[in-house]
């Protein structure tokens, strides 16, 4: 199967020159991938037609519609349909079909897949028997006995009333309403029938209770018919009967069995082999369900399993994720005395992690009598795709003690872990060295897990050596490379790759896209966003759910939030991921109103909010002071169970202290087992904001006994602290430690909380002082606190370091009127009030306005 994606992958990437609907190319591709049912490359074979020339051409446009409804994008299936200037039989019982084949699973579809039909029959198209088949399985799926009356006399009219195929539809629907009488009549109107349609009347029969002795005698009829029953009659039979034939002339029962031991379908041997090849050719197209289907039609049958059965039927079960079906099968296993067996148990392991039930999983794995590589890989693998990054790590540390030898699966599974757990990077050093031993450093999974890993790590040259050494191109290790440029502020050499790698020619997938968009969101480079987006749109990439996801968050960050708005409205489904970064772009756009309102349309979507929901959500809340509607979102991460997340909990306090409920938020933060260092930050700031220095100092010194590291954050809230209480010997304290003892350095905001504590305490000279000696530009900021601090000094010897200061601010900001308003103030007091004239002079001539505040003042 993998060899095969390979090899049509390489089909993808070879040029086709154009050429005409009969010796095209694209259509044993496209037959292929319906096979595979390869969505991603699907799409990269639509693109390759546009790009080649070909769309719309009517021929390839009923074959992309065959393959995105065999892949389940009925979406994208109707897109094509919808774009075809002109249409045939073959495009409308494509698209038919593709309604039918997706309301088995959404029931959704089937009033379109109608309303369709409608549209069918008001063209010039002429039906064919492939046109009524589907639309008579919507029928089916409906339940409408009304609706498929209707189909009935249609297909009377139009002269298809005897067709074997539309016939043996009409039968098949009556008898699944209960119809069997109307089924039968039909069934003996047709001039002729074949095999199935036999079979289908027999299964209406054994389906309806107490209709059993009638399917027998109609077995015996199509026997004598001429024509000969098969492994589907049989099983329409015995398999529907459960093996009771109550109320069953003895004879037709011995007459079916005979016959079914004449064709070997009971042989043990020989049902296991042939029931096995069923469920495979099932699994073939990915029609789990069916594979299913064939496992309880075989325990119906009480037909012996073999290893092969269960594997396939667990694989089966990883398909639909009904877990239910998967522990029957188990026991099953268990029961028949198959756990024993390394390929089942393997199996099994994958089943319940799947499912998410690393609990199970690991249950099996640790009940193995003896383990394989398979058996490892599946559990490493299990615990690193589960976010269980250290039970993985340690999984594999246990590995290499068993004896048992790596290979690339595992090296590349154990790198991913690596890169999700920044404590392991020598760890994944030692995995890098162990890849160059086993010379499986130049395999493409190893080497894309290992640029991904030095990517995630901040080690972007070491990822440029790996990938500057690679033999042949592999996408995946351009996306892994430009990743981690981004990952690490590195967006430019992200564009600067993509773009050679678009010059080269090369088709791109949607992960490429979705990642180099990244780069433009954090280079805020608009243009080159628009232009790539217009080139998403171009492939058809932009329906992928990453990339639009990607796309809308360039524009955010560039703050295009209305392009935002149109992209997100353009997403069919957006996920809980979509909203969570629309509701996150209003909020750091300074909309957090928007914000709001989006949730609130969140919820009426049915989309369950996530961790990160409602940390954004509640910093929305923050910055409307909106303490009611805060309280409300705090109540809905409880109800959903989000309320422990630490980014929610900080949040939560922050929320609470900014609405001025700093009980509310104190309250919060001491029902935190687990304080982070934000939630810290958040109490200790809180706390000097609203006048409760001393409470916040104590917090620091509480932070401190239990080992908590302290970073710029943390200072500022101290030295507020200190400024609010005047503290100004701690405060220099506290400072001074930054750098000694904890390794932080001071910026201008640490500088500005100092210059403030000084001057409130009247110390101005020192606060000038420390101003001409710090490492920084001096702010405006910076120059107003000392500013008021000359003014409150007032006639004791300020006036001259008051005048330089609001010199100093005067060319920082020449139109701020709080330099001339304390200027004003100075002057007045050193009575020189022929400078308070000039002051207003120069204000009325600047055309500075005072602020209300300070009108007082001058």
């Amino acid at each position: 199967m993998v060899l095969q994606s390979h090899h049509l992958f390489a089909l993808l990437t070879k040029p086709f020159s154009s050429s005409s609907s009969s010796s095209s190319p694209w259509f044993p591709i496209l037959r292929s991938l319906i096979a595979h049912k390869d969505i991603l490359l699907g799409q990269r074979a639509h693109a390759q037609i546009i790009v080649s020339g070909q769309h719309p051409d009517r021929f390839l446009s009923n074959n992309l519609i065959n393959m995105y409804s065999k892949c389940g994008s009925l979406f994208r299936a109707r897109q094509v349909f919808d774009k075809m200037p002109q249409r045939d039989y073959i495009t409308w019982n494509s698209v038919l079909a593709a309604y039918a084949l997706a309301a088995e699973s959404d029931h959704g579809q089937i009033e379109d897949g109608f309303r369709l039909f409608r549209r069918f029959r008001e063209s010039e198209v002429a039906p064919t028997k492939l046109t009524l088949a589907p639309v008579l399985k919507l029928c089916l799926l409906c339940g409408w006995t009304s609706v498929s009356e209707a189909v009935h006399g249609y297909a009377v009219r139009i002269g298809m009333e005897n067709d074997v195929y539309v016939s043996g539809a009409l039968v098949n629907v009556y008898s699944k309403f209960g119809r069997v009488d109307a089924a039968r009549r039909l069934f003996d109107e047709m001039p002729e029938r074949d095999v199935v349609l036999w079979n289908v009347m027999i299964k209406g029969y054994m389906q309806s209770r107490g209709l059993e002795n009638e399917a027998f005698c109609l077995f015996a009829e199509f026997h004598r018919s001429g024509l000969c029953p098969d492994g589907v009659t049989i099983r329409c039979i015995l398999g529907e009967s459960s093996g009771m034939f109550g109320g069953v002339n003895g004879e037709l029962v011995e007459q079916v069995i005979a016959y079914a031991i004449k064709i070997s379908l009971l042989d043990e041997y020989s049902d296991a082999i042939t029931w096995n090849k069923m469920m495979s050719k099932h699994m073939s197209v990915g029609n789990h369900w069916g594979a299913l289907e064939c496992f309880g039609e075989m325990r119906s049958m009480n037909v012996e399993y073999d290893n092969v059965t269960f594997i396939v039927a667990l694989s089966a079960v990883m398909g639909t994720s009904m877990l239910e079906t998967g522990m029957q099968i188990h026991g099953m296993i268990v029961k028949v005395g198959f756990d024993s067996d390394t390929s089942i148990a393997n199996n099994l392991i994958n089943m319940y992690a799947k499912i998410g039930l690393l609990d199970f999983a690991q249950m099996v794995f640790d009940d193995m009598e003896e383990l394989d590589l398979i058996s490892w890989n599946s559990m490493i693998s299990s615990f690193a795709w589960n976010g269980l990054e250290r039970d993985s790590i340690t999984l594999f540390l246990d590995l290499l003690k068993s004896g048992i030898r790596s290979d690339e699966f595992t090296l590349a599974t154990i790198l991913r872990a690596c890169s999700a757990s920044p404590e392991s990077f020598h760890l994944g050093r030692q995995v890098h060295v162990l890849a160059v031993k086993m010379d499986t450093v130049k395999d493409d999974f190893v080497l894309t897990a290992l640029i991904d890993f030095y990517g995630k790590n901040a080690k972007t040259k070491e990822a440029e050596i790996l990938f500057n050494r690679r033999v042949a191109f592999d996408l995946a290790s351009w996306n892994a490379m430009m990743a981690g440029f981004i990952t690490n502020n590195e967006g430019q050499k992200a564009l600067h790759l993509f773009s050679f790698l678009h010059k080269c020619g090369e088709k791109l997938n949607q992960f490429t896209f979705a990642t180099v968009i990244k780069a433009c969101g954090s280079l805020v480079s608009l243009d080159q966003g628009k232009q790539l987006h217009a080139n998403i749109i171009k492939l058809g990439f932009d329906f992928d759910l990453c990339v639009s996801s990607g796309i809308l968050d360039m524009y955010m960050k560039c703050g295009e939030m209305e392009a935002a708005a149109v992209d997100f409205d353009s997403i069919s489904e957006p996920d809980d991921v979509a909203w969570t970064a629309m509701i996150s772009g209003y909020v750091e756009n300074g909309e957090e109103g928007k914000a709001l309102q989006l949730y609130r349309y969140m919820r009426r979507a049915g989309v369950a909010p996530d961790e990160y929901t409602f940390a954004t959500l509640i910093k929305a809340c923050s910055g409307l002071t909106a303490v009611e509607q805060g309280r409300q979102i705090h109540g809905n991460a409880v109800k959903l169970g989000c309320v422990s997340d630490h980014f929610v909990g900080t949040s939560l306090v922050d929320m609470y202290a900014k609405c001025g409920c700093i009980q509310d938020s104190y309250k919060l933060f001491m029902r935190i087992n687990v304080r982070s260092i934000a939630v810290w930050n958040a109490m200790i700031v809180s706390m000097a904001q609203h006048g409760n220095g001393e409470e916040a100092l104590n917090l620091f010194s509480e932070m401190q006994a239990q080992g908590v590291q302290p970073d710029g954050i943390t200072f500022i809230g101290v030295l507020s602290a200190c400024n609010h209480s005047g503290f100004v010997s701690e405060a220099y304290k506290h400072f001074d430690s930054m750098d000694k003892v904890y390794g932080v350095q001071p910026e201008a905001e640490h500088y500005s909380c100092l210059i403030d504590v000084l001057g409130r305490s009247g110390l101005v000279k020192q606060a000038e002082e420390l101003i001409k000696t710090m490492p920084f530009k001096p702010t405006a900021s910076m120059y107003r606190a000392l500013l008021g601090a000359c003014r409150v000094e007032g006639v004791q010897g300020d006036a001259e370091i008051g005048m330089r200061v609001a010199s100093r601010l005067l060319a920082l900001e020449p139109f701020d009127s709080t330099a001339y308003v304390f200027l004003s103030k100075i002057y007045a007091a050193a009575d020189r009030w022929d400078m308070v004239t000039d002051a207003r002079k120069i204000m009325k001539e600047k055309n500075v306005k005072k602020d209300p505040a300070l009108a007082v003042l001058i």
